[in-house]
């Protein structure tokens, strides 16, 4: 430039610099549009005017950055969300999942406690999983504490079904399969015509619990002939005992089975053989005793060995 010409004005000024876009969002969830007119201190979100009154509470983007192992972390108005506008079709990573699944389970004994002892024991059709909007692995966590505790009770008498107190005119799948605990309750005494629709329904619902790990599965025996003190009732109970048994084996995964009289006679798990020697001191009632006595064990490991195979 020549001595003595003065620079224009305009060369002495900076350029403006363009304020930022308002870190608010509407009521749909969308970006502001405005610019940004007040400036939050340090750590704060700017605003537009519109804004102002907003108390945004700064929280990061948690969105994973392509082509790295780091976070965006862009600072952006707290929200349950916690991604940036650019990244908001952006997966979250669950950080729940990365836990051990002992220590996940226990997080949802404090969380389910609540939940399980109001829970409404009646037939219903997965309702937990539609009320919790969880993914497939937390609601197998979950559902797996929730109904640990509390048993599943299953009434059959003739071609009647009741599960947890309500009628069951045909068996479908349903939350009564989440439970680990079941209860067997059908009576033995009656002729062939009425063992039919009973056998039926158990190997039904044995059918639907093929793929279950139970805690207990255990089946109350109820006949008149356990009450009568002669050697024939032995004989019709003796026989009686493996048809109904033998159709619990498809459900193979059951780490505490057992077979009680309804009402319980003696609070031991060899009731039954006890009640066979009690009824006759004559050999073919203790012979059909020690029989009962071979298949009971074999019929209990039988069960057992599908959960001793998944713990291997």
């Amino acid at each position: 430039m020549p001595p003595g010409k003065r620079r224009p004005k305009r060369a002495h000024e900076r350029p403006k610099k363009i304020p930022p876009q308002c870190s608010a969002v509407t009521r749909s969830y969308n970006a502001c549009k405005n610019r940004a007119t007040i400036l939050r201190a340090r750590g704060g979100l700017p605003v537009c005017w519109a804004h102002r009154k907003l108390g945004l509470t700064v929280a990061f983007c948690q969105a994973a950055v392509p082509g790295g192992n780091r976070k965006c972390l862009k600072k952006i108005p707290w929200t349950e969300i916690q991604l940036c506008f650019e990244h908001i079709d952006f997966a979250l990573p669950c950080y729940i999942l990365r836990l051990p699944v002992e220590l996940r389970q226990h997080i949802f004994s404090y969380i389910l406690d609540e939940y399980q002892s109001s829970y409404a024991k009646f037939y219903t059709y997965f309702t937990f999983r539609k009320v919790a909007c969880l993914n497939r692995q937390i609601f197998e966590d979950a559902t797996d504490v929730l109904y640990r505790n509390l048993v599943c009770d299953i009434y059959l008498s003739g071609k009647v079904v009741y599960i947890l107190g309500r009628t069951c005119h045909s068996i479908q799948p349903g939350s009564w399969q989440r439970f680990k605990q079941i209860t067997f309750r059908f009576d033995i005494s009656g002729d062939i015509s009425s063992r039919e629709p009973i056998l039926e329904n158990v190997k039904l619902i044995a059918s639907h619990l093929r793929d279950s790990n139970l805690i207990k599965l255990n089946v109350c025996l109820g006949s008149y002939y356990f009450w009568y003190n002669y050697s024939r009732s032995v004989e019709v109970i003796s026989n009686s005992l493996s048809l109904y048994l033998d159709a619990f084996r498809p459900v193979g995964r059951v780490r505490e089975p057992s077979v009680v009289i309804c009402p319980r006679l003696q609070d031991r798990s060899n009731e039954i053989e006890l009640w066979m020697k009690s009824r006759s001191n004559d050999t073919k009632s203790t012979a059909m005793a020690m029989e009962w006595r071979r298949y009971y064990e074999e019929w209990t490991e039988n069960l057992k060995r599908g959960c001793r195979e998944d713990g291997a």
